[in-house]
């Protein structure tokens, strides 16, 4: 019966590619398997924990209390009471009402700063940062919390952060809502280790809600929110700092990788980045670019989170990243890239594609992307009503794998110019010279359900191999349930 109610569904394949082929893995040579061993070396070593210190100085921290009175809640106050725990750590409660701060407080080691939920707002009044936890090369900062603020960060937009934190462990930020950041909500960058950011929401960021940048490790992300912000929701990324740079200045950093190496950031072997980085039960909507974007990142693990509603992709794992997973998620809505300006639709190379009649670009783009990324497992997810494909491989997309996901009706933005497909397999001509343009290969596409109007359920662009695409249930497409270009290479058994 099962196979009665397959054979309906599936249509008949009029390119004639064969139901089964010999399969041929590609071998491309690539920096990013060499980069993945210098990671590994790197990263993975082993962490001598001292617990008899570490107990004694949370003994001391927790018995070192200093509560602010409501009448006494002012910034000198403030800054005098972390300045008197600047040796010994301790916690500086905060009572409900309204700071207006013109200067950035300065988190030294051991510090706890606590507020009342949702009743303690601090506002920073033209601050490029509004709280700082500053280590250096020689000393990293640890166990810093903060708790239970709203944070409004106020002043001309450029680039800055409403938190921002660079060599520092064991950082703890929980119940903090950021409100209209200038730019970034919360940035970490440089030697950053086991970040905690817990129900932690920034809305209508001036650039970009989470921005994690170069060696940022073993950080975890459980219910926080990014919503409206004029850039994406997540940025994570190991973006160039030359040695003419100061690690500090991330505008020239920013200004640097546009101008010097274009919208494309090629990756090195050595380049630091963002790993191990767990986003769980959180949720990215309405932002003006990606829910999540990432550039040359390790081990990015995303589960039972929203990503919806982004005007450009929903989640992208892009430019030398690998080992990431995508699981149990809901990605729906994203992709209609009707809110990018002719400038920006020009850097992607789109600009000339003309426009729908509401004004959105006609190249629509997916709910998942992959570029330049090795070993993506993108499993359990609900992909369905994007504008472009529900999942696209762009180019060099190596050894994924797609399975039991319930992808639907995505393939909204058809149009004269442009149709789209629940799973895009293939291979995008070359943005950068340094950018690897091999066909994508060796990936599994296993036990999707597709339904809905797509072109088609699966497209297999010419010159990929090395897929194996098996136990699929596809049905709706208006062409075919699987157009294959590849003339061999790959093992197709739906």
């Amino acid at each position: 019966m099962l196979h009665k109610l397959r054979s309906l569904a599936l249509k008949k394949n009029t390119l004639n590619q064969q139901s089964v082929s010999k399969l041929e893995l590609a071998q491309p040579e690539w920096t990013l398997f060499e980069r993945m061993k210098y990671a590994d070396q790197l990263y993975n070593r082993p962490n001598l924990i001292d617990y008899e210190t570490q107990r004694n100085e949370y003994k001391q921290r927790s018995q070192t209390i200093v509560e602010i009175k409501k009448d006494d809640f002012t910034e000198k106050n403030l800054m005098d009471s972390i300045k008197s725990l600047s040796k010994s750590g301790g916690e500086i409660r905060l009572p409900e009402g309204k700071l207006e701060l013109t200067n950035t407080i300065k988190l030294t080691p051991g510090i706890c700063l606590t507020g009342v939920q949702k009743r303690t707002d601090l506002i920073f009044k033209n601050c490029d940062y509004g709280i700082t936890i500053q280590g250096s090369d020689e000393q990293s900062l640890k166990n810093i919390s903060i708790n239970n603020l709203r944070i409004y960060h106020e002043g001309n937009h450029k680039f800055c952060a409403a938190i921002f934190a660079t060599h520092t462990s064991e950082l703890h930020l929980e119940n903090i809502d950021i409100i209209s950041p200038r730019a970034v909500g919360i940035l970490l960058a440089d030697k950053v280790d086991k970040t905690k950011l817990i129900n932690c929401h920034v809305k209508h960021a001036g650039l970009v809600g989470f921005m994690f940048i170069r060696d940022v490790t073993e950080t975890l992300m459980k219910n926080c929110v990014a919503e409206y912000s004029q850039q994406g929701g997540v940025f994570l990324t190991d973006l160039k700092l030359p040695k003419t740079i100061d690690p500090l200045d991330f505008q020239a950093q920013l200004d640097h990788t546009d101008h010097i190496i274009g919208n494309f950031a090629p990756f090195s072997i050595d380049d630091p980045s963002p790993f191990r980085t767990d986003i769980i039960d959180c949720i990215f909507k309405h932002n003006r670019k990606m829910g999540i974007t990432t550039d040359g990142i390790a081990y990015l693990s995303v589960k039972n989170t929203v990503i919806s509603d982004n005007d450009c992709e929903g989640i992208t794992i892009d430019n030398g990243s690998w080992g990431c997973i995508i699981q149990n998620c809901h990605i729906f809505n994203n992709g209609w890239r009707g809110l990018q300006h002719k400038v920006e639709l020009g850097i992607d190379f789109v600009s000339e594609m003309g426009l729908m009649d509401d004004g959105s670009s006609k190249a629509k783009l997916p709910g998942i992307s992959l570029d330049n990324a090795a070993y993506t497992q993108i499993e359990n997810n609900h992909i369905e009503c994007n504008w472009g494909d529900g999942i696209k491989f762009v180019r060099a997309a190596y050894g994924g794998m797609v399975a039991n996901n319930l992808i639907e009706n995505n393939n909204r933005g058809v149009n004269d110019k442009f149709h789209y497909f629940g799973i895009l397999v293939g291979i995008a001509e070359r943005q950068h010279d340094e950018q690897q343009d091999f066909a994508s290969c060796n990936n599994t596409i296993s036990n999707n359900t597709i339904l809905g109007k797509h072109f088609a359920g699966i497209h297999l662009m010419k010159n990929v191999t090395g897929n194996v695409i098996e136990k699929n249930l596809i049905t709706g497409a208006s062409f075919e349930s699987i157009e294959v270009h590849a003339t061999s290479g790959n093992v197709i058994n739906t």
